[in-house]
């Protein structure tokens, strides 16, 4: 389709191309990302954490309602004072580092890291446990709850 006119003659020879191609023997490589998914190598969800990631420094869905329902008009009345997406990365262990979603600091000048996610993993939960541990500050884990409310959790392991 160009312009808002249906190109038949196009639309024509992939339909025969795609003809030859079902009735021809010959073995189609598929990429190895969609090899593995096909052969069971991944779990579910494995393949579902596959799908849902996106490029670093981009707000998913979630994470962007977050910021819209609860950040924007905590930081328009005065209930925290800054927050930015991403902007602090910390070191758990060798090779090991976890990127806080949204640090956040409130009226009183604490800060606090916000790590919101649509559905929590083993995997997440304790990167996000062993953060709490290492480093005082105070850790929230937030998670949708409904069409309109959030569910927090505070995960800070000691009163620093």
């Amino acid at each position: 389709m160009r312009g808002g006119m249906v190109g038949t003659a196009r639309i024509a020879s992939e339909i025969a191309g795609a003809a030859a191609r079902m009735q021809s023997t010959a073995l189609i490589t598929l990429d190895a990302s969609i090899s593995r998914m096909v052969g069971g190598a991944l779990t579910p969800v494995e393949r579902m954490q596959q799908l849902g990631r996106g490029a670093r420094g981009k707000q998913n869905k979630t994470e962007t309602a977050y910021e819209n329902e609860v950040l924007k008009p905590q930081l328009h009345v005065g209930e925290i004072l800054w927050y930015r997406f991403e902007a602090i990365k910390l070191r758990l262990a060798d090779n090991t580092f976890i990127t806080i979603d949204y640090p956040v600091i409130t009226a009183a000048g604490q800060l606090e890291f916000r790590e919101v996610k649509g559905r929590w993993t083993d995997d997440a939960r304790a990167k996000t446990k062993v953060a709490a541990a290492q480093y005082p500050f105070r850790f929230l884990a937030i998670q949708r709850d409904g069409r309109h409310g959030w569910r927090v959790e505070d995960l800070t392991s000691r009163s620093w």
